[in-house]
Parts: structure tokens; C-alpha cells; sequence
């Protein structure tokens, strides 16, 4: 039996405590953890920014709301962002942005990675034939925020999955506004799903976070390496 996205969003990550029986995942103020030996990790956690079982909840709870194979908690949506151009870009490589990108977003590009020799083009991203001619052989990534903030522009992210795969693109897709309740871009052909977890997600104005959900285990592993080695990780 399938679960329904209530349940999922109830129970996704959420495994009992093994040393007490908690139900409900404690929180792990910890930094780093007793190993069993030398390189004996101890269920795989060995320091926070790696891996901290407060946030694999987060984790596995985001996967599986979003139905992708691997999800990532991040110190903000930026963060995320971030992480995800240096994991998947070069220099010289080609990003496709909607024209009404959150100015966040839009800053990322215009005044870090440009720096980088990292290109990028504004399109309106619902007139598709606008993004196909704005492609290009270097064109790495079809970013996509549907609905866009704070304009609320509307994009189809089949036919954009499309265009992306057939030029061996990526489709990249912003779910922060709708939400995995209202939208779940992967099941439509985006390979990786980005959050503001501050927003919706979080819903209280109490927190500050980002995530990634990726289709691919493979590439979420990628993304995994990268969430590690530049340490802008979520907190417990």
C-alpha cells in the first residue's frame, strides 16, 4: 500500500529513538559523536556538519514528501542554492533563470558565481520557445520557480523538463511557494527540487533553512559531498 501525503508527512523520518523509544526525534546538540574504534563510526555519524540524526529526520521526511531518492537540509535556501551551482557547474558553464527570479537568487548569479565565469540568461520561462533558443552546448541547468516570488509567475515544468533533457540539461525547479503538498516537481521530470524551508515548509516564521531533494541518488550523493565540504549544513 502507498502512503498518502498526509501520512508521509507525518511519519517520514520519524523512527523510534533506539535508546529510549522516543517517538519523536530529539533533538542532537551534539558536535561530535564516540566512535567505536578507530574509523569505527557508530551508526555513521562521526561530526555534525557531516551528518547530526536531527537532520536526517529533516532529511528523509523532505525525500519522502517530495518523492525523490535523497534529501539534503541546508543553513538557508541560498545555501542550498549554492551548494547546488558548485556541485554542478564549471566556469564557463550556462545556467537558464526565469526572467522574475526571486532577487536572492538573482543576486547568487549577478554578483557571485558571474564572477566565477559562470553564465546565465533571463527568460520568461512559460514562453517555451524563448528557452529553447536561449539554450545552448553549455547550458547546464534550467532553473525554474513556479510560482515565482513574489510575482507568482507560472511555469510548465513537464514541457521545460523536456526541453532541458534534450539538450542533456538539468531541470532545477524552486518548489518553495507551492510546496510539495500543492506540486511535486520531480514526479513531472525535474531532476532536483530546491526549498526556502523558511517559508512554507517551516510555517511558524521561526527558523531559517534550505534544502535540495534529488531524483537521482546518484546525484544526491554528489550534492551530499559538496553539503559536507562547504558546511553551510541546517542545524539540529
Amino acid at each position: 500500500m502507498t502512503n498518502g501525503f498526509e501520512t508521509l508527512a507525518i511519519h517520514a523520518g520519524q523512527e523510534p529513538d533506539p535508546l529510549t523509544g522516543a517517538v519523536v526525534p530529539p533533538i542532537y546538540a551534539t558536535s561530535t559523536y564516540k566512535q567505536d574504534g578507530v574509523g569505527g563510526l557508530r551508526s555513521g555519524y562521526e561530526y555534525s556538519r557531516s551528518a547530526n540524526p536531527t537532520r536526517t529526520a529533516l532529511e528523509e521526511a523532505l525525500a519522502a514528501v517530495e518523492g525523490g531518492a535523497r534529501g539534503l537540509a541546508f543553513a538557508s535556501g541560498l545555501a542550498a542554492e549554492d551548494t547546488l551551482l558548485r556541485t554542478v557547474c564549471k566556469p564557463q558553464d550556462h545556467v537558464i533563470i526565469p526572467n522574475d527570479a526571486y532577487g536572492g537568487t538573482y543576486r547568487l548569479f549577478a554578483k557571485v558565481h558571474e564572477r566565477w565565469d559562470l553564465h546565465y540568461d533571463p527568460v520568461p520561462l512559460h514562453d517555451l520557445d524563448a528557452v529553447a533558443a536561449a539554450m545552448t552546448q553549455k547550458t547546464k541547468i534550467v532553473w525554474v520557480e513556479t510560482p515565482t516570488n513574489p510575482l507568482l509567475g507560472i511555469a510548465d515544468i513537464a514541457a521545460l523538463a523536456q526541453l532541458a533533457h534534450d539538450n542533456g540539461s538539468l531541470l532545477v525547479v524552486d518548489n518553495t511557494f507551492a510546496s510539495p503538498y500543492l506540486q511535486q516537481p520531480l514526479a513531472l521530470g525535474a531532476d532536483v527540487v530546491v526549498h526556502s524551508t523558511t517559508k512554507y515548509i517551516g510555517g511558524h516564521s521561526d527558523v531559517v533553512g534550505g534544502a535540495l531533494i534529488a531524483r537521482d541518488k546518484g546525484l544526491g550523493d554528489e550534492l551530499a559531498y559538496h553539503q559536507n565540504a562547504m558546511g553551510a549544513v541546517a542545524g539540529p
